[in-house]
C-alpha cells in the first residue's frame, strides 16, 4: 500500500513532521511540550498531530524570527504544498486534438 502524499494526510507523527520540516524528532517533541504545537497522545504514548494544527504551525514557523533558515525553507514549501487547492476532477481538461495544418497552394 502506498503512503499518502503530504497534501492528503490527516494526521502526522512527530517523526513525519520532523522529516517534513528538516528538524529532529526531539525538537518537535520539545515544541509540543512547550505548547507551541498542539498534539494528542495515543494509548501507546506517541504524539499524533492533526493536519489543521500542522498547517497553522507551519504558518507560524514561516513568520518567526527565531526559525533557522533550513527549517524556514522547508516549512514554507510544506505549507504551500499542503494548502494549494486540489484540482477538480470534474473540470479536468480533456485532451485536445492536434490541429491540422491547412494546405495553402
Amino acid at each position: 500500500m502506498a503512503k499518502p502524499r503530504v497534501e492528503d494526510r490527516e494526521k502526522f507523527s512527530t517523526g513525519h513532521l520532523a522529516t517534513l520540516i528538516q528538524a529532529s524528532r526531539t525538537t518537535v517533541v520539545r515544541w509540543i511540550e512547550e505548547g507551541r504545537l498542539r498534539a494528542r497522545r495515543t494509548v501507546g504514548g506517541w504524539y499524533v498531530i492533526p493536519r489543521d494544527e500542522v498547517i497553522n504551525f507551519l504558518w507560524d514557523l514561516s513568520f518567526s524570527k527565531e526559525t533557522p533558515l533550513r527549517i524556514w525553507r522547508a516549512a514554507t514549501l510544506a505549507y504551500e504544498e499542503m494548502t494549494k487547492p486540489k484540482p477538480d476532477p470534474a473540470k479536468a481538461a480533456k485532451p485536445k486534438k492536434p490541429r491540422r495544418k491547412k494546405n495553402r497552394e
